[in-house]
């Protein structure tokens, strides 16, 4: 499995389809959705193709883009690529988009990089498919995984969270669905709650100890509980909701060495084999 941080597209930059995004990552090369082949991503593409059949992919008034899944005849499912949009926190994959720009005198004019997103919930809705029948659509909603920053987490929690490591793994994992049928506002709010508890549990997991160097945290927050950032194994960006298999309490030291450092690559990758291990062993 390639590294994440080999995945360092730039968001307003055009790309190849073919030579920039699949031929060193993998995935369908014609398909909406396409899954890497080759690392823990998914990849999407919008364009202006669904105007035909009265739906668009867009950003609403609350800054959730509204992205309609694959399939042109017949009742979408829930299989395939949709499937791996669905679940790709879950599994540890980062969601990164891409906009068709379209075509000139035949040729493509390439991808646009819209950049990393988290899924955040979905509807279905009615609508028609490519030979006209009415069919069921599901449309994700997928917020720009920079609206989810620390900062924003802290103040995410309206209930207290629990203090036993059982219960507060059980929260996180159920924060793992989707939540479907919810409108764009909800969504907004609860994707703040649900990463909350995915970053709780972690940080009682680790114990007050960092996942990469075992060394105490560095100070005590303000609240008396030790200093630790939560880390997304799998991804460039922090912030957002994974799995906590995907996730690991790290000292600021080590959380810049990853990002920034020579050696941070490898570093992640350490992280990533003790963060399995650990949970491999607590909850079988």
């Amino acid at each position: 499995m390639s590294s994440p941080y080999e995945i360092a597209f730039e968001i307003g930059e055009i790309y190849d389809r073919r030579t920039q995004i699949h031929e060193p990552f993998g995935g369908s090369r014609q398909s909406g959705i396409s899954p890497s082949a080759k690392a823990p991503a998914v990849f999407i593409f919008t364009g202006d193709s669904g105007e035909q059949f009265g739906y668009s992919d867009h950003f609403d008034d609350f800054g959730v883009f509204h992205y309609t899944g694959e399939g042109q005849v017949g009742h979408m499912q829930l299989r395939g690529g949709n499937k791996a949009v669905l679940e790709h926190s879950s599994n540890g994959a980062s969601l990164h988009l891409f906009k068709a720009l379209g075509k000139k005198a035949g040729k493509s004019l390439g991808q646009q990089y819209m950049g990393e997103f988290v899924c955040a919930g979905h509807v279905w809705k009615d609508g028609p498919d490519r030979k006209g029948s009415i069919r069921r659509i599901i449309q994700f909603h997928l917020l720009p995984i920079d609206r989810v920053n620390e900062a924003t987490v802290e103040e995410a929690t309206e209930t207290p969270l629990p203090t036993s490591i059982s219960e507060a793994r059980a929260l996180a994992l159920k924060a793992m669905s989707s939540q479907e049928g919810a409108g764009a506002s909800t969504t907004v709010r609860t994707i703040y709650q649900r990463s909350a508890q995915v970053k709780h549990y972690v940080l009682l997991r680790a114990a007050g100890r960092c996942e990469s160097c075992g060394k105490s945290a560095p100070f005590l927050r303000k609240d008396g509980t030790p200093y630790l950032e939560p880390h997304h194994i799998n991804r460039l960006s922090d912030g957002g909701l994974d799995h906590p298999r995907y996730v690991g309490a790290v000292c600021p030291t080590c959380h810049r060495e990853i990002h920034y450092g020579a050696g941070g690559a490898e570093k992640n990758d350490q992280l990533r084999a003790y963060v399995d291990k650990l949970e491999s062993s607590i909850w079988v």
